[in-house]
């Protein structure tokens, strides 16, 4: 991976540690001070809340502050909406000596403010039950500081109360860093978390928001810029636990252009193993997909008894027949014996959508990869030959294999036993150990690098739920491959860009329409508009 280029294009993804970790070198070594970090960011989630407010006026504004940074956010908030003209109620549950230096602060100067406001548009409240919550009046916006990125543990009372209030009001919701109750490092609820309608984060993505359960509970997420460098974010983006989101310019720049003297062969050639007599269409997806993300030839290597089959549905793609056993596998000796020249002639292999799990055919795959010297994606089928064999892939991978699994493929893999809850680190673990890239596909799906890189994908949404969707994932992901790019750009942009595609149906059609080869007819316009200018 390019690491200069991805540090200019890329978003950094950072766990709770790695985000004090860059704070912590922005006050201490650079001589950033806490508290204005806390001024720009409270004023940067004001800004989003101004917004949400709208121009109406006489509009009262609810904010839950905690006594950490997180609280001093909102009293900052509470500060400069006040200062709009907003009538403002800032709710506490602890005294001001038990408050963050900084937050404390920020809540006298709230005291001062309130003191010396005649129209009291600015009010203060100190609460120790949800039931006291009940007293005030309906808001026009809450706004949800009480706790930032370090909790680890389930709510407890009163502060679970107090969520399940919130979580009740009619009026948005805006978080600030990451929704309370949110785990920042994983996205999972502990115990009870607010259920916000947009979420400000300060500096830098948050894990938490991106997976498990931190799309559903965060809402529209918008990032504030508070002073931390871009290199000190880009450091902390490198400790255990942390990834990297690509943007339309990052892919932009890592896809592959097609040179003005190119012919079929130089711009491509794809042999996608696929396809048995149960499974004919994800062969037809996957090399159709191969093609049309630009890989020049492609050949679909399928059973000789499936060929005539597949031959009334592809007419771009070549067909080869690859002989059988008679128990109804692909024969190994023999469909060598027909593969070799296209073997040695490959840019990039597929294997594995649709051809089944006969064990002859197993054998076949593992001989396969064990000769293959071109990168490979492994798929499907592909990777249910290889559970059992992880010392095969370690063995064999060389870097050079993407392996495509979604969850269940994933625990037949790696063992049931796996624990998917951190899936950052998980994804991490297996693409070192395993010494490949490692695309866990779901929702969103993520790519891990040999080197410990880890992509959170950015595109894609429910549409995707549909059959067929991983088969043109494996066939974009090989035909990029085929045109040059290494094994995680090749994943990641097949990712992003067929996730933008789904993104692209859904903004004209009920997403739940979609079928898989709808992917592929929206994608020309989608590389042309978004990725090609």
């Amino acid at each position: 991976m390019d690491e200069a280029m991805r540090d200019v294009l890329a978003e950094p993804v950072l766990t709770a540690q790695a985000m004090r970790t860059a704070d912590q070198h922005t006050i201490e070594v650079l001589g950033l001070p806490g508290r204005v970090l806390m001024e720009t960011a409270g004023r940067g989630a004001a800004a989003v809340a101004a917004r949400m407010l709208g121009t109406g006026g006489n509009r009262t504004v609810i904010c839950l502050c905690g006594r950490g940074n997180n609280g001093g956010d909102g009293f900052v908030v509470a500060r400069v909406l006040h200062a709009q003209g907003a009538r403002v109620h800032v709710v506490t549950l602890s005294d001001v000596s038990t408050m963050s230096d900084d937050a404390a602060a920020n809540y006298r100067l709230l005291v001062h403010l309130a003191e010396a406001d005649p129209a009291h548009r600015l009010l203060l409240h100190r609460i120790e039950s949800a039931a006291e919550l009940d007293r005030l009046p309906l808001a026009d916006l809450y706004v949800d500081a009480l706790l930032g990125t370090g909790l680890s543990s389930p709510l407890r009372t009163p502060l679970a109360e107090i969520v399940e209030w919130l979580n009740t009001r009619e009026a948005p919701i805006l978080a600030i860093d990451i929704p309370t109750g949110l785990d920042s490092d994983t996205g999972q609820v502990l115990g009870v978390a607010v259920r916000a309608t947009r979420t400000v984060t300060m500096g830098a993505l948050k894990v938490g928001l991106l997976l498990g359960e931190g799309p559903k509970y965060s809402g529209q997420i918008e990032v504030v810029e508070i002073g931390i460098p871009r290199h000190v974010l880009v450091q902390a983006a490198r400790q255990s636990g942390c990834a990297w989101r690509a943007t339309d310019a990052t892919i932009r720049h890592w896809l592959p252009h097609r040179a003005y003297e190119a012919h079929k062969y130089s711009a491509g050639l794809v042999v996608v193993v696929a396809g048995s007599r149960e499974f004919t269409g994800a062969p037809v997806m996957a090399a159709t997909a191969a093609a049309r993300i630009g890989a020049g030839y492609v050949l679909c290597a399928c059973p000789s008894g499936v060929r005539p089959i597949l031959a009334t549905k592809l007419t771009e793609v070549a067909l080869l027949g690859l002989p059988e056993t008679e128990r109804g596998g692909i024969d190994q000796e023999d469909a060598f014996d027909v593969l070799a020249d296209w073997l040695e002639r490959a840019h990039a292999l597929l294997v594995g959508p649709g051809l089944g799990r006969h064990p002859d055919t197993q054998r076949f795959v593992r001989s396969l990869l064990e000769r293959a010297t071109q990168p490979v994606v492994i798929d499907a089928d592909g990777l249910n030959a290889l559970v059992g064999f992880t010392d095969f892939i370690r063995h064999h991978a060389r870097g050079q294999w993407i392996l495509t699994p979604h969850v269940g493929e994933f625990r037949r893999l790696a063992g049931n036993d796996v624990d998917l809850t951190d899936r950052v680190r998980v994804v991490q673990q297996y693409a070192r150990a395993w010494n490949c890239v490692l695309l866990l596909k779901g929702m969103p799906s993520l790519v891990g690098c040999p080197d410990g890189t880890v992509w959170i994908n950015a595109t894609g949404n429910p549409a995707l739920a549909t059959a067929g969707t991983g088969d043109i994932l494996a066939g974009l992901c090989v035909g990029l491959l085929a045109q040059g790019l290494p094994p995680d750009r090749a994943a990641l942009c097949a990712l992003h860009v067929g996730g933008a595609a789904a993104d692209s149906y859904a903004a004209q059609y009920a997403p739940q329409s979609m079928m898989a080869m709808d992917l592929l007819r929206h994608l020309p316009q989608v590389l042309q508009e978004r990725f090609m200018t």
